[in-house]
């Protein structure tokens, strides 16, 4: 029996397109000759919904647009969509089950996360028995997610020796460094049943979060038969064939799994592509300063998006040394993105007349204590100029800073925080130099004195970011431990670290929680990136 596994994109909210995608992706599978068509979970509404499956009209606008894709499908296809569904007063993540121009079953998700990327818990209520479906002969257990991924669990009872292959809609956000998670789950599965597993997962970028995809077939002594490539959408064709009394899944595709950097930059290229386009923006526009951070965004962005759709503007102060405005106006030549060339030291003048004697004793050529101030001023200026011309053109403002500055509050509220997307908020600054140098293999765009030029703020004359923070070979092992990990001081302290350069990146960390409620969303690439994964209270008197 031939299996198509669908992974498709959907966007949130959007029922008519997203089953129009559906019936049209169900159709080619079929002309393909499969017989099974398997989408992804919450196919229909887009994942994660959020609080629109608790909106009464959202929901009949669901059930309305089920109802219409019986009639829709292929009628001899068996076709497997995901789906909020209510039943018996209670909301449901279900997959839904068309064959004939009808729905012939419905498999309601029993294991629900109550993780950050999506509380199910407080909105769907929990099946209670898994489904085994025979479609021809063939017995089809069917699971949605995590239903998978506890083989000791209610998900799993009563389906050995019931069921002859395992089918699983998955909608799993990309996370760095854990592709190899799933091909494990799928072992485990597959050893506890006897069977084969066939998984297929959402792709595509969703407000913070990316859907990489990874459709498998997993043989039942485990070994991985097929598996989709990364960030495409696609169908994975697999053949169900009967050997020896044991069913092995057959296909023609093991596609390469990207290396662990290269995943990162398909990441964020994906994630920054669909807000852009789900969002109906007509381009994004990025502030080059000449530092790193800038151009790797704007080099993602362009990836993305293309030269006709990235707009750069560098704004130089009286502060701006040549190497990086030189460094900014060529990385726009290489992209061959336009680049506006804005000075804002006449701005930084007039406002510091108007704040009085406080600015107007600022000699700006010389190295000066306490000049936090002047320093944000410029800050806020490039900030307000980049949102001016948002609001005259109409693009995005991508923001610049990266997740070692979120970290440690190394940012200016309403300033180079200003913006609507922070592509690289979840990108440590090591990732960062790792990203530029990988992308330069593959045709260099990002000047090599951008890479090695030590970093700065350049709000100051002679500032480097070493002067308030320490060096970042130091600083992102031990933001690691602490955010992701959420090791305590003994645990760090333990690995080697220096107490006093520890408990300062804690302090820092623990009082730049005001700020980071406060900055654009982004690109989510780790366990607990900040925001949907990692919330402390902003008033917090606690100290380790």
């Amino acid at each position: 029996m031939k299996f198509a596994l669908i992974q498709m994109n959907s966007t949130v909210g959007a029922l008519s397109a997203n089953a129009a995608k559906i019936a049209r992706l169900a159709r080619e599978a079929a002309a393909a000759g499969a017989e099974v068509a398997v989408f992804p979970e919450l196919t229909l509404c887009g994942y994660p919904p959020d609080d629109l499956v608790l909106r009464p009209g959202f929901m009949d606008a669901v059930e309305a647009e089920a109802e219409k894709l019986a009639g829709a499908l292929p009628h001899d296809l068996l076709a497997m969509v995901g789906a909020p569904l209510r039943a018996n007063g209670q909301l449901h993540n279900a997959a839904m089950l068309y064959h004939g121009g009808k729905r012939a079953a419905v498999a309601h998700k029993m294991i629900l996360p109550n993780y950050g990327v999506f509380d199910e818990r407080r909105i769907f209520a929990p099946g209670t028995a898994p489904l085994a479906f025979d479609f021809r002969g063939l017995r089809l257990a069917v699971h949605v997610c995590e239903d998978s991924w506890w083989p000791a669990g209610e998900s799993f009872r009563g389906l050995r020796d019931a069921c002859d292959v395992l089918v699983n809609l998955s909608a799993s956000p990309y996370c760095r460094g854990r592709e190899n998670d799933r091909e494990e789950m799928a072992r485990q599965a597959t050893a506890v049943l006897g069977v084969p597993m066939l998984y297929t997962n959402l792709v595509g970028g969703q407000d913070e979060l990316v859907f990489d995809g990874g459709g498998l077939a997993v043989a039942a002594n485990g070994r991985v038969t097929a598996r989709t490539e990364l960030f495409r959408e696609g169908a994975l064709e697999v053949d169900l064939v009967s050997r020896n009394g044991r069913w092995e899944p057959i296909a023609d595709r093991v596609a390469e799994l990207p290396g662990p950097v290269e995943e990162v930059y398909e990441a964020l290229q994906l994630g920054l592509k669909d807000y852009v386009d789900k969002n109906s923006f007509p381009g994004v526009i990025v502030a080059l300063s000449g530092g790193i951070d800038s151009a790797l965004v704007a080099t993602i962005a362009t990836d993305a998006l293309g030269k006709q759709r990235v707009f750069g503007a560098t704004l130089p102060s009286a502060i701006t040394s040549p190497e990086t405005l030189a460094d900014a106006l060529e990385l726009a030549r290489r992209l061959e993105i336009p680049c506006l060339r804005i000075p804002i030291a006449p701005a930084v003048a007039a406002l510091g007349g108007m704040l009085g004697e406080a600015c107007l004793e600022v000699d700006w050529t010389q190295p000066l204590p306490g000049t936090l101030m002047e320093e944000n001023l410029q800050a806020r200026i490039r900030g307000l100029v980049v949102m001016a011309l948002s609001n005259r053109f109409g693009h995005m403002v991508v923001t610049t800073g990266n997740k070692s500055e979120m970290a440690t509050g190394y940012a200016t509220l309403y300033g180079d925080m200003a913006g609507g997307f922070a592509l690289i908020k979840d990108v440590p600054k090591t990732l960062v130099y790792a990203l530029a140098r990988w992308r330069n293999q593959r045709g260099e765009v990002i000047p090599v004195a951008t890479i090695l030029r030590p970093p700065s703020a350049e709000l100051k004359p002679g500032q480097l970011d070493s002067d308030s923070l320490p060096p970042y070979d130091l600083l992102d092992p031990i933001l690691e431990r602490y955010v992701e990990r959420q090791e305590g001081l003994k645990d760090i302290l333990a690995a080697g670290y220096d107490e006093a350069t520890v408990r300062r990146v804690m302090r820092l960390v623990d009082r730049s929680e005001y700020k980071r409620r406060q900055g654009a969303p982004g690109v989510k690439i780790t366990p607990k990136a900040f925001g949907r994964d990692r919330r402390m209270p902003i008033t917090n008197g606690f100290r380790e």
